[in-house]
């Protein structure tokens, strides 16, 4: 199941970037959530009929799990990704899209 958030208010999100300006982890609603695995991204670019918002904006299809959690559980520590592993069985991880446009974080989707 999936809920899909689009580029509202209650949809930002302030991410922490490597140096690549993939995303280490998020903050959003008030929980952390440390990104597990990195599962792939592309560029979106918005139809014409929509030009006055953002033209086009970086998607990251992202596992992560709340940071709480995974103290909670012992985990080890997963301040960075591994791109390619896949963590499903981590404690209230899940999958997000999370997307960039004019340096503005936000969930897309969340997938559960």
């Amino acid at each position: 199941m999936s809920r899909n958030y689009g580029a509202s208010s209650k949809s930002l999100a302030y991410v922490s970037t490597n140096a690549d300006g993939a995303p280490n982890w998020f903050s959003w609603r008030g929980r952390r959530y440390v990104v597990l695995a990195i599962l792939f991204s592309w560029l979106e670019v918005a139809p014409w009929w929509r030009a006055r918002q953002a033209r086009e904006w970086q998607v990251w299809r992202i596992e992560a799990a709340d940071q709480a959690a995974q103290k909670d559980s012992g985990a080890r520590d997963m301040d960075t990704p591994n791109s390619g592993a896949c963590y499903m069985d981590t404690p209230n991880s899940g999958v997000y899209d999370i997307a960039t446009s004019d340096q503005r974080w936000f969930i897309r989707r969340v997938m559960d």
